[in-house]
C-alpha cells in the first residue's frame, strides 16, 4: 500500500504538505470576544500573514524539512477505521486520497522524473517545475483537507450524531463549493501535466504553460465564486472554532465522535480546528508560489504574460476577501459594544434628539478605539469612540459596562454631517472637532497617543462625513422601526376610514330610497303639504306616547355613540379629531358624506355645520355635551306638533334629513 507521511497533531503542513513549526503560520487567528482583528493588518496581502521570509529554501527553491522513521505510517486500515471503512463509499474514499497521495508522493519534480532525464535539465528549467510541482502538489493537499472536512467529519456527524445542516454548515461553510472548485483545478493541472509527458514515458515532463490555467480559475465567474465562498468561510472561522470548541465541551457523543476520527489514518491525525485553519489560509499560498514562478519564467513569453495576469487576479481575490473579514469583524465589534452597553443609556444629540443603544443596530462601524476628551478645566476624560456611518459617539466604560460620556454639559453624540476636522496649534497627539450644527457650533478636544494615530482618526473622520448622508440628524430623527410602525398604523387608519365611508354609502343610499317611497306614498293618500318642515319628519311615524317611548331609547343610543367615538379617537389619536373649542365634545368625522346637498340644521343648543373642501369633507359637531340630547328633544317636539296637523303618514324630505339619521345612529 502506498504511504503518506504521517505528522503529529502539534504541527500543521506547509506548503508542500510538510510540517512547520507555529512561528511559520500564515495568518495569526485570534480568539472569539478578542477585540483585535483575526487577521493581520500589514497591507492587503500581508494581511493574511503570507510566507514571506521564515522558509528554508534549497537550491531548488523547494521548501525541505527533515523525515524520520516516525513520520512514515502506513493507510492500511486500523481497528479505529471499522466505523469508517466498513461500508463502500469510505472504501472509495480511501482509494480517491492514496491515489493523489501516490501521483505526489516525490518530494519534488527533480526526485518525480527520471534522474538521467533531470540531469540533461538547465538550473532555471528545474527550479520552475520544481515550484510548478509544489503548486500541484499543494493544491492536492488542499483538496485532501477538503475532502476529509465534508466526506468524513461533516458525514460522520449527520450520520452518527444526526446533526442538522445548520450546525454543520457553522463549523464547515461553503465546504461542498470549495471542495467542487479545487477538485477541478486540480483535475485541470493534472491534465496539463500529463499532455506535457515525453512520447513514450510516463514520468518524464516539463510544463510550458501555467499562467491560462491560473488565469481561469481567478477571474471571471469561477473568481468571482472563490472570492464570495473563500470570504464566507473566513468570516465564519473564530465562529465555527468556537462553536466546536462548545460543542466537544457539552456533547459527550461529538467529543467521542472526533476521538475515534482522529485515531483514523485517513485523517492524518487532521482535527477540526487544523482543517478549518488550513483551507483559511490557502488562498494566501498562491500568491507566494505564482511569485516564484514568474522568477524563474522568461520575461516576455506569453506564460510570463499570464502568470503576471493571474498574480494580479489573486491579490484582488485576497484584498476582497480581506475586505469581507474586516467588515465582519466590525460588525461582531459592534455587537460586542452594543452588548455591554447599559440598556436604558441614551446620549443627547445637538438637535435636542436621543441617540439609543438600539440605534447604534441601524448603522456600520467604520473605526473604534480609546481615545481623550479634553474638559474645560484641562483634565483628559478616557472615551471610548465609536465612530459610524453618520455619527461619532463617545461612551465611558464604568463597572464594565458603557454609558455615554459627560463633559462640560456637551452632547456626546457629534453627527459628521457639517463636521469639521482641524489640527491643535503645538499639540501633535490632538485635534479640533467642530460642529457646525443649525441648532449652534460645537467644540471638542480630543487627544491619542500619538501623532499617527491621530493622523489616522482624522483621516477615517473626513471620509465619513465625506460619505455622510445630506440630512441633518434624520438618521436619527426617526428611527427606522418606529417610521415603520406609524405609517403601517397609518395605512390601518386611512382602511379604517375608507371602509366607513362605504358602509355610510350604502346607509346613505338605503335611507334615500326609503324617503322616495315614503314620498310616493304621501302623494297617493293625497298629502299635499310638501313644506320643508312636513318632510322633515317623514321618518318620525307613530302617535306621541311611541315617539315618547322612542326618545328615551333614542337619547340612550346617542349617549352610547358619543362615548364610544370619544373612546376610539381617543386611543388612535386621529388629529382631525380633536376638539376646536372647550364644548367636550370632539370634531367628528364625517360619515354621511352623501348628503352634501342638505343644508345644515341648527337650533339653540347646539349646530351641525356642514365643512367642505376638496376630497376631506367633515361634520363639525359644536356644541355642549347636551346638545344631541337637546336636538333630539326639539326634534320630537316638532314631531308631535305635526301629529295634530296631519293623521296620515309624515314624511321628511332631505333638508332635515341629516339630523335624523345622526340621531338614528
Amino acid at each position: 500500500a502506498a504511504s503518506l507521511k504521517e505528522q503529529p497533531r502539534s504541527l500543521l503542513l506547509g506548503p508542500d504538505g510538510t510540517p512547520v513549526l507555529s512561528r511559520n503560520l500564515g495568518m495569526t487567528i485570534t480568539q472569539r470576544g478578542n477585540s483585535q482583528s483575526s487577521l493581520n493588518t500589514a497591507g492587503a496581502v500581508n494581511k493574511f500573514g503570507l510566507l514571506s521570509g521564515d522558509m528554508d529554501e534549497g537550491d531548488s527553491g523547494f521548501i525541505k524539512f527533515k523525515q524520520t522513521s516516525e513520520d512514515v505510517v502506513s493507510l492500511a486500515p486500523s481497528t479505529a477505521d471499522s466505523i469508517f471503512l466498513e461500508d463502500a463509499y469510505s472504501l472509495s474514499l480511501r482509494s480517491e486520497i492514496e491515489a493523489d497521495a501516490h501521483e505526489f508522493e516525490a518530494e519534488s519534480w527533480s526526485v518525480a522524473v527520471e534522474q538521467p532525464y533531470a540531469k540533461r535539465q538547465k538550473k532555471d528549467v528545474i527550479k520552475r517545475q520544481d515550484v510548478i510541482y509544489e503548486l500541484m502538489q499543494t493544491e492536492m493537499h488542499h483538496v485532501r483537507t477538503l475532502k476529509i472536512m465534508l466526506k468524513v467529519y461533516s458525514r460522520a456527524m449527520r450520520e452518527e450524531l444526526q446533526f442538522p445542516n445548520a450546525v454543520i454548515n457553522k463549523l464547515f461553510p461553503c465546504v461542498d463549493e470549495l471542495l467542487e472548485m479545487h477538485g477541478q483545478f486540480l483535475l485541470q493541472l493534472k491534465e496539463r501535466r500529463k499532455e506535457s509527458l515525453e512520447e513514450g514515458s510516463d514520468r518524464n515532463y516539463i510544463i510550458q504553460n501555467i499562467g491560462d490555467l491560473l488565469v481561469k480559475q481567478f477571474s471571471g465567474e469561477n473568481g468571482e465564486r472563490m472570492k464570495e465562498k473563500y470570504g464566507v468561510f473566513c468570516c465564519g472561522h473564530n465562529e465555527a472554532v468556537s462553536h466546536y470548541k462548545d460543542l466537544l465541551q457539552s456533547n459527550k457523543k461529538f467529543q467521542n465522535l472526533i476521538k475515534k476520527i482522529g485515531n483514523c489514518s485517513i485523517v492524518r491525525r487532521l482535527g477540526v480546528q487544523e482543517c478549518i485553519l488550513l483551507v483559511t489560509q490557502r488562498i494566501t499560498k498562491y500568491p507566494v508560489l505564482v511569485e516564484r514562478i514568474i522568477q524563474n519564467t522568461e520575461a516576455g513569453t506569453r506564460d510570463y504574460e499570464e502568470l503576471t495576469q493571474a498574480l494580479s487576479l489573486i491579490k484582488d481575490t485576497i484584498t476582497h476577501v480581506d475586505a469581507m473579514v474586516n467588515e465582519c469583524e466590525k460588525g461582531q465589534r459592534l455587537k460586542e459594544i452594543m452588548h455591554k452597553m447599559e440598556l436604558k443609556s441614551s446620549g443627547k444629540c445637538k438637535n435636542g434628539l436621543f441617540f439609543r443603544k438600539d440605534d447604534m443596530g441601524q448603522r456600520r462601524l467604520l473605526l473604534d478605539g480609546m481615545l481623550y476628551w479634553k474638559a474645560a478645566s484641562g483634565r483628559l476624560k478616557d472615551v471610548l469612540a465609536v465612530l459610524l456611518t453618520d455619527v461619532l459617539l463617545l461612551l465611558q466604560e464604568k463597572d464594565q459596562k458603557y454609558t455615554f460620556a459627560s463633559v462640560d454639559s456637551k452632547p456626546p453624540v457629534i453627527s459628521l454631517q457639517k463636521l469639521i476636522v482641524r489640527e491643535v496649534a503645538n499639540e501633535e497627539k490632538a485635534m479640533f472637532l467642530i460642529s457646525a450644527s443649525l441648532k449652534g457650533p460645537e467644540m471638542y478636544e480630543i487627544h491619542t497617543n500619538s501623532k499617527e494615530e491621530r493622523n489616522s482618526w482624522m483621516a477615517h473622520i473626513r471620509r465619513a462625513v465625506e460619505s455622510c448622508p445630506d440630512e441633518e440628524g434624520g438618521a436619527f430623527n426617526e428611527p427606522e422601526a418606529e417610521r415603520r410602525l406609524a405609517e403601517a398604523r397609518a395605512a390601518k387608519l386611512k382602511d379604517f376610514q375608507e371602509r366607513l365611508n362605504m358602509k355610510d354609502d350604502l346607509i346613505m343610499q338605503s335611507l334615500t330610497e326609503k324617503h322616495q317611497i315614503y314620498l310616493e306614498m304621501s302623494e297617493m293618500n293625497g298629502f299635499e303639504d310638501h313644506s320643508q318642515g312636513s318632510r322633515s319628519r317623514l321618518l318620525l311615524r307613530g302617535d306621541i306616547s311611541e315617539n315618547l317611548q322612542g326618545e328615551a331609547i333614542l337619547k340612550s343610543a346617542v349617549t352610547e355613540a358619543e362615548n364610544l367615538q370619544n373612546l376610539i379617537f381617543t386611543h388612535l389619536g386621529n388629529a382631525s379629531c380633536q376638539p376646536e373649542d372647550g364644548s367636550g365634545l370632539p370634531r367628528r368625522a364625517e360619515t354621511f358624506e352623501g348628503s352634501d346637498s342638505s343644508p345644515s340644521i341648527s337650533n339653540k343648543s347646539g349646530s351641525f355645520r356642514k365643512n367642505s373642501g376638496g376630497d376631506q369633507r367633515q361634520w363639525d359637531w359644536r356644541g355642549p355635551a347636551v346638545s344631541s340630547d337637546v336636538q333630539l328633544h326639539d326634534l320630537l317636539s316638532d314631531a308631535e306638533e305635526g301629529s295634530q296637523n296631519s293623521d296620515g303618514t309624515r314624511l321628511d324630505d332631505s333638508s332635515g334629513f341629516q339630523t335624523t339619521i345622526e340621531s338614528q345612529v
